[in-house]
């Protein structure tokens, strides 16, 4: 195992740090250490906490003397301190480095043998390089020398003065169970990306039928838990993470599994389970402690039978206060049935969502190069691969579970052995699912006859519009097999179950995920197209039904599948046709007079200071919220102008993935067509809502005042003045997020100079705000030209003056711009800036 190194030292000696982290390489690079010094804070972190964290779980601690060194306040009394106690107590060696001259005979620090030689300070050494080399040999014999007791140890149980950790238990709990592989980093430990993801629950004190919690809260707050979840959500490193933080606590965990409780004798199973996790500690000791937690991975799968199963959880409850279990979601059915588990708050746990994952993702980007990644370049690479993972995961088209997150992230990295004739996104799409034929054991030359035979399963689906009960699915295969060769019906079928690709539910047999669903459907389509003159019918029906949810799922995976032309024709002709009766709308001056004196009256935007992670983090959770409440209505049949509206935005969803995936492929004569399609679309819509509450103003405030009658303290006048602002309100707030929504679902990073060619083909305000918006958006940074031409564009246009500043505002919230743009972009657009520097003297640490 390769042992932690810690770096203690002043910001002011940071060349010195960095010196000895170029020399240290060797051993780094060999997995013989791994360093960490504050330079490895990640924006938004507790940087007290992440320290101390840190300097604890070190083996070795090195301390670069100097005299900034001993006058800091935080690293002499704080670390130097907690260094000392670790050294002592032989949980780590510290060793000084003396890097400037300096008097520090008088300090502790100097009882401990010194680096380099005779403590002779790196800085008077002719050779500098030689002096860190004597350091680095030092740094060896220590390794070579030390061995620290674990750092893992606990709080005594009952009469043992202590306890330990066996080495396979430390081993699993950092083992991330899938291999991963990392460009920067030798090895993945679970530690280095490891998410804490939200639970929901059951809350009797609030109203709301669901409650949601970080999962850390969860567990301080409640003693019994039973944690259910899908396979692979997470369950078992969710309950390392508890193991983890137990310990810290002082409590004394074991985790046992399921399927390995084949007794019902609680002191024979926790008996052996002891002598496996830890170092000399017997049962009679652990069930003494009023500390010891009980940990059961898969409740579900104890092979016990109801009656000795129940015996055993009676026998838990009685001898333990805090047990906490996990197991498959379908448990949560039989719940009540099981009388040994009333009283447990029952949980689950959910994927990660736009916060959970953003926060995977950045670390993952930091990966060995957490100190030198500076925050420009986190959250850009972030949003990048946020915007590309969200292209994939969708609206729960793929699981947002880890492991799913963590595949796609490794995929978006290997741009190698690609599948030419998938799209991007189609090839990450066919490697989950090769990736799940791998796990099943399928043979890699039986490949090809199970994407057969989910092909035409879906295929059937589609077309019954329903899944099919047993006897359906025995008709399947029976026609199935007079056109194709299958012989082991049975063994396809129970893999493909067993491994979560089908699942059955109420005797009926469909997919398990939605996207291995609309992968088949689409593969189907797009390979029969040309000769089936049903395929052809179908996609016409999905075509007029574009409004559903599924069907537009289906036809983007259409466009994953086939680089064929019938697709991006038919895709624009319903672009073409939707609210083919009114012009985009142009937002100019005329079109948006009648809101100007509303927008006087709007109080001016000011750029505050605010920390942006925390931004990010309000940001992602106000998403999460509306996915969480969100109902899907896929039946709007009933009104067209709701289905037109549907379709709408669907269409430019779809148009937008076309130019993401094919933008290298395409010619831009076809994107430009394609672009310009789905963003007219959008504006036509936005003309149409513009003048049909033009037309229903009158009626609109009519509803508002209704509402606010109940007011006595209002006059008639100042009721109807109120209702007219909310009016306004909600007509600016539907122009404001339509832009952001084209620009969102039609725009991307590869096809700006598209943008651009359009812009400039049709100068409206709409048009300028959409390409500042992409370009906000995409290329995460601030073109002070483009905006400058903008502003003096929109001169006079108080509508669309107050959505460039606010897009401007959005954008300074959440990436890192210079107090000399921030001055800059104030000046032009007229905003005042509060508290500058706050944030900045903040965010520094004196050392």
């Amino acid at each position: 195992m390769s042992v932690k190194v810690f770096i203690s030292y002043s910001h002011k000696d940071e060349s010195f740090k960095d010196d000895l982290i170029e020399h240290m390489a060797g051993l780094t690079r060999s997995g013989a250490i791994s360093e960490w010094n504050d330079r490895k804070i990640l924006p938004g972190q507790d940087w007290s906490s992440e320290i101390s964290d840190n300097l604890t779980n070190s083996q070795l601690i090195l301390f670069l003397i100097s005299s900034s060194f001993m006058s800091s306040e935080y690293c002499f009394n704080v670390e130097a301190q907690k260094a000392l106690e670790l050294h002592k107590a032989g949980k780590a060696k510290l060793i000084p480095i003396v890097i400037r001259p300096v008097d520090w005979g008088g300090s502790e620090l100097a009882t401990l043998q010194g680096l380099p030689k005779d403590a002779d300070p790196i800085s008077s050494w002719s050779d500098s390089d030689a002096a860190w080399l004597n350091v680095i040999k030092g740094i060896k014999n220590c390794i070579a020398e030390f061995k620290p007791k674990q750092d893992v140890a606990i709080k005594p149980i009952a009469n043992l003065e202590s306890i330990q950790l066996a080495d396979s238990m430390i081993q699993w709990m950092e083992d991330t169970e899938i291999v991963l592989t990392h460009r920067k980093v030798d090895k993945v430990l679970l530690s280095d990306i490891y998410t804490i993801p939200d639970l929901e629950m059951d809350d009797n004190r609030q109203n709301d039928l669901r409650v949601f919690r970080s999962a850390d809260f969860v567990f301080r707050d409640n003693e019994k838990l039973i944690i259910c979840g899908e396979e692979q959500q997470g369950k078992t490193s969710l309950l390392k993470f508890y193991f983890k933080l137990m310990l810290k606590s002082g409590l004394h965990p074991i985790i046992i599994n399921g399927d390995k409780i084949k007794d019902a004798n609680v002191e024979f199973v926790i008996g052996k389970v002891l002598k496996e996790q830890y170092i000399g500690v017997d049962y009679q000791t652990f069930v003494s402690s009023k500390n010891a937690v009980v940990l059961i991975d898969n409740i579900d799968e104890v092979t016990l039978n109801k009656k000795f199963r129940g015996k055993f959880l009676d026998d838990l409850n009685n001898i333990f206060s805090r047990l906490i279990y996990t197991a498959q979601s379908s448990f949560s059915f039989v719940l009540s049935e099981t009388p040994s588990l009333d009283g447990f708050i029952k949980v689950d746990i959910l994927g990660l969502g736009n916060k959970k994952r953003e926060e995977l993702i950045q670390r993952w980007i930091s990966l060995g190069i957490e100190q030198t990644i500076t925050d420009e370049e986190l959250y850009r690479y972030c949003d990048e691969l946020k915007e590309k993972l969200n292209s994939v995961v969708k609206k729960n088209i793929v699981p947002s579970k880890p492991i799913y997150v963590l595949m796609l992230l490794q995929m978006f990295e290997a741009h190698s052995n690609l599948n030419l004739e998938l799209s991007s996104h189609g090839h990450c799409y066919q490697q989950l699912i090769y990736q799940t034929f791998k796990n099943a054991k399928i043979n890699d030359r039986d490949f090809e006859k199970y994407l057969n035979v989910l092909t035409e399963l879906a295929w059937w689906i589609f077309k019954n519009e329903s899944n099919p009960n047993e006897n359906q699915l025995d008709d399947f295969f029976k026609k199935y097999k007079e056109s194709y060769l299958l012989n082991d019906t049975d063994t396809v079928l129970r893999k493909l179950v067993d491994n979560c690709i089908l699942s059955k539910k109420e005797f009926k047999t469909g997919f398990k995920y939605p996207y291995i669903y609309y992968f088949f459907v689409g593969k189907k389509i797009a390979e029969s197209y040309a000769d089936d003159t049903e395929c052809k019918a179908m996609v016409l029906k999905l075509l007029q039904g574009l409004h559903r949810e599924d069907f537009a799922n289906i036809i983007i995976f259409i466009t994953h599948h086939t680089k064929d032309s019938w697709v991006l024709t038919e895709i624009n002709l319903v672009l073409d046709d939707l609210f083919v009766e009114q012009n985009p709308a142009s937002l100019d001056k005329n079109q948006l007079c009648y809101m100007d004196d509303f927008m006087k009256q709007i109080p001016e935007l000011v750029i505050e200071q605010r920390e942006i992670q925390q931004e990010r983090d309000r940001y992602n959770e106000k998403l999460d919220l509306t996915e969480r409440e969100e109902v899907t209505n896929e039946d709007s049949d009933g009104l067209d102008v709701l289905a037109n509206i549907n379709k709408t935005f669907k269409g430019m969803e779809i148009a937008g993935q076309i130019i993401k995936n094919r933008h290298a492929s395409l010619k831009i004569k076809t994107l430009s067509e394609l672009a310009s399609n789905g963003i007219m679309s959008g504006l036509r819509f936005l003309s149409y809502f513009i003048a049909i509450t033009d037309v229903a103003k009158n009626e609109i405030v009519k509803v508002i005042s209704a509402h606010l009658s109940d007011n006595p303290s209002l006059t008639d006048r100042e009721m109807e003045k109120l209702a007219e602002n909310a009016y306004l309100h909600m007509t600016y707030g539907v122009i404001n997020g339509m832009i952001r929504k084209i620009a969102t679902s039609v725009g991307s990073k590869e096809a700006i100079q598209i943008y651009d060619l359009i812009a400039s083909e049709n100068p409206t305000p709409a048009l300028q705000l959409l390409k500042q918006s992409i370009d906000l958006h995409f290329n995460k940074r601030i073109d002070i030209k483009s905006i400058s031409k903008c502003v003096e564009d929109l001169s006079g246009n108080f509508v669309c003056s107050r959505i460039l500043r606010e897009l401007v505002v959005q954008h300074i919230y959440m990436f890192p711009v210079e107090y000399q743009e921030k001055q800059q972009l104030s000046k032009l657009l007229g905003l005042s800036v509060k508290g500058q520097h706050l944030i900045e003297q903040k965010q520094k640490r004196i050392r």
